[in-house]
């Protein structure tokens, strides 16, 4: 197996409107086939691109796919810097970024995804490494960086910060998450899934201890 240690999903170049449609049609070729199932002749086709083109923007199958996974990531807004919420009081800095997690991972595109990958992991272990690597490993870095900034700020009063974003990111993983995943509801409304982001935050700020007086 090829060794992927370390390595970073390739970006298209700024304004590169090639890679962007090519990115576009990718997404469509994986979400309908898999991984394992999708060939770049089939990504170029969809596209309407040469190989030429393709392969000029994206060498391999797995750079591809790595970079299609990171695009959506970006695109909902878990790419971020943890500095940019400085001056915020904390539950509001938890909503933003709780929002934007729960609306990637409860989408329709990223439960299909995790599907995919779960059905193909046994026999096509690449393809989780791949995914985890681009999708997961990097959300969960960009949660331990805030929470990090948050607990070096005194905003959280922690000596683990990184145990403290996987519990929160775990949190958020609750409520209909299991069941849309095995396919057995429909995916909630925005208004409830902020309502669900809302709670999982108060619980996770305050806890189920009664105040003390």
């Amino acid at each position: 197996m090829q060794s992927l240690e370390q390595k970073q999903p390739t970006a298209p170049a700024a304004h590169d409107a090639k890679a962007e449609q090519i990115l576009a049609a990718a997404r469509e070729v994986f979400l309908e086939l898999g991984y394992a199932a999708t060939s770049m002749d089939q990504v170029a086709q969809q596209a309407r691109v040469s190989k030429t083109t393709l392969y000029t923007r994206f060498p391999s199958k797995e750079e591809l796919y790595t970079a299609v996974i990171s695009a959506e990531c970006e695109r909902r807004g878990l790419r971020f810097a943890a500095e940019m919420f400085d001056g915020l009081p904390l539950r509001e800095i938890l909503v933003q970024v709780g929002r934007r997690f729960v609306d990637l991972v409860w989408s329709e595109a990223a439960i299909r995804v995790h599907q995919s990958v779960a059905g193909e992991a046994t026999r096509m272990p690449l393809a989780a490494q791949l995914y985890f690597q681009a999708g997961p490993e990097q959300g969960i870095a960009s949660f331990v960086a805030l929470f990090t900034r948050l607990a070096e700020r005194g905003v959280i009063a922690t000596d683990d910060p990184a145990f403290v974003a996987r519990q929160f990111l775990a949190v958020l993983q609750g409520g209909s998450y299991c069941q849309l995943v095995l396919g057995l509801c429909p995916r909630p409304t925005e208004e409830e899934r902020y309502a669900f982001v809302d709670k999982a935050i108060d619980l996770f700020l305050h806890g189920v201890a009664p105040a003390t007086r």
